[in-house]
């Protein structure tokens, strides 16, 4: 079957406006979701590395894989009242980027508007569906579709309050997502999103459901290879994912806030700047440091 025909058949199913959805704890087992994310999937395979459609033979279907992407949106919105202003913004750069004839997608104005720091508050979930690249995984700017859900804890929130207040911090749990996050990503940065400008961004966000997850299963490997006693209480935090999330919470907002802060305060993103890599290597092990010492 040919990539159009395959699309056509996708969309055949797709009439109308899907039910909408009012609860975000559920909204992953919602038949809206399940269309948007199978749009989103298929439009992928339409995309160039930028972002773009360029074969017009595609246009027909791509269209209708937007339209079923955009009605998702829709159904879904109730149930994410906290970011309806960027849900609907996205609406419309989806829309304005098929009148536009599926060039390079430009979402700044949904960006602008998607403002998840201002809400972290424990458990509150967001729907994202931008044109992006993932970090760790490929370059191309595919849409992608997620379903993600906060981890703010008392003592986090106690934290930020105090001695590391950092207003562009976000601790985000996956839930669902398109294949784009089906790699070693493990975060959600503003400048990954196609856009036609770089704006001043004001959040950053960090999946420690995957960086817990991770350590969890790569400590457990090395201290069996090397046949190591771990202590009680850290052998505790390997079998408790939810214990681990809340401490990879606690250690990134305390190394995150380090690198503006101290004897040598920095720009995470030297490395772009084509500075020598054995600086940036000392940089993060300062935060490390800095934050195994407070953690403790």
């Amino acid at each position: 079957m040919s990539i159009i025909s395959a699309h056509s058949t996708a969309v055949q199913a797709i009439v109308g406006e899907p039910e909408v959805v009012e609860d975000a704890s559920i909204a992953e087992q919602s038949v809206a979701w399940a269309q948007l994310k199978d749009a989103a999937i298929a439009i992928r395979e339409m995309q160039i590395k930028d972002g773009s459609i360029p074969d017009a033979a595609h246009h027909a279907a791509a269209r209708d894989l937007v339209a079923a992407i955009t009605a998702g949106i829709r159904a879904l919105a109730p149930a994410f009242p906290h970011d309806a202003e960027y849900l609907a913004a996205s609406v419309v750069d989806f829309d304005r980027w098929v009148s536009e004839g599926f060039g390079v997608p430009d979402f700044l104005d949904s960006l602008l508007a998607f403002q998840p720091q201002q809400h972290r508050v424990d458990g509150i979930r967001h729907l994202v569906v931008f044109p992006m690249y993932t970090q760790n995984g490929s370059s191309d700017r595919l849409v992608e579709a997620l379903i993600v859900e906060t981890i703010w804890p008392e003592f986090i929130a106690a934290l930020e309050a105090g001695d590391y207040g950092n207003k562009l911090f976000v601790s985000l749990r996956l839930v669902d997502f398109t294949p784009g996050y089906d790699t070693n990503s493990a975060v959600l940065f503003p400048e990954t999103v196609a856009m036609r400008e770089i704006p001043s961004f004001t959040w950053g966000a960090i999946f420690q459901d995957r960086e817990a997850a991770r350590y969890r299963r790569v400590t457990r490997a090395a201290a069996a290879i090397t046949n190591l006693d771990l202590p009680e209480r850290a052998s505790a935090m390997l079998d408790d994912q939810q214990v681990a999330e809340k401490t990879f919470v606690m250690w990134d907002i305390i190394h995150d806030r380090t690198h503006m802060r101290g004897d040598l305060p920095f720009d995470p993103f030297m490395i772009k700047q084509r500075m020598p890599f054995f600086l940036y290597s000392l940089e993060e092990m300062r935060c490390d440091m800095t934050a195994f010492r407070e953690s403790v």
